[in-house]
């Protein structure tokens, strides 16, 4: 997980909770993107493909316009469409909604953040958690280096198919079988392996056609650190 889609009304009293959001995002090691530079307009097709570039969505449904007669107020429609947009998409959203904001459509009763502006940190800490299990869950990149050099040799040829499953600690059930791209790099052949949490091992196996012709154990995560005598 690398990028976030903020979105957000650009009213200037917005301006010092959306800085506030911006700053939790990057705490994360997060890169948030938003759809300023367009000028915050109708979801067309530039802010529909920052959306899909991302991992997942905060929108922050702030008030708008006072529905006449009564103490509730309407969220910036384009706000409300990029979030209704990500969740059709099964994309990862998270709503935060400010007090007396009505908020309607298909996605109204999933799980929200409730925004009041003058304990607004309670929002942010709940946006934290938020961000930090999504991190979590998503697991993280790591670039395999296959041995010995025959293996190696074989998975870079045409003929090849490399394949890798995630195995979880004390018996669990391991991920299917998922096919990874192998890559020539300075010191030798590696595969990417996507979405790995820090307690999983790793097996991989290399197949001509649909016959496996290496296999590897299921190897941990550990780092392989070679000393040298000082004396």
């Amino acid at each position: 997980m690398n990028r976030i889609f903020l979105a957000f009304s650009f009213r200037p009293e917005n301006d010092r909770l959306v800085r506030d959001i911006d700053r939790v995002i990057r705490s994360h090691g997060l890169v948030p993107v938003t759809g300023e530079i367009l000028g915050g307009q109708g979801l067309s097709q530039e802010v529909q493909a920052r959306i899909r570039q991302c991992d997942a969505l905060v929108a922050v449904f702030t008030r708008e316009l006072q529905i006449q007669g009564q103490d509730t107020w309407l969220p910036t429609q384009w706000v409300s469409d990029e979030y209704a947009s990500a969740r059709a998409r099964n994309q990862l959203a998270i709503a935060i909604v400010e007090d007396g904001v009505q908020t309607n459509g298909a996605f109204a009763q999933h799980e929200r953040i409730n925004l009041n502006r003058p304990a607004a940190p309670e929002a942010f800490i709940r946006l934290s958690e938020t961000l930090g299990y999504w991190r979590a869950e998503a697991g993280r990149s790591l670039e395999i280096r296959l041995l010995p050099q025959e293996a190696a040799t074989f998975a870079s040829s045409e003929n090849a198919r490399c394949e890798y499953r995630l195995v979880p600690p004390n018996g669990g059930v391991p991920s299917e079988w998922t096919k990874a791209r192998p890559a020539r790099k300075p010191g030798g052949v590696f595969l990417i392996v996507q979405g790995v949490k820090t307690d999983q091992s790793i097996e991989v196996k290399l197949l001509e056609g649909n016959n496996p012709k290496w296999t590897s154990l299921e190897s941990p995560q550990w780092v392989h650190v070679e000393l040298a005598s000082v004396q």
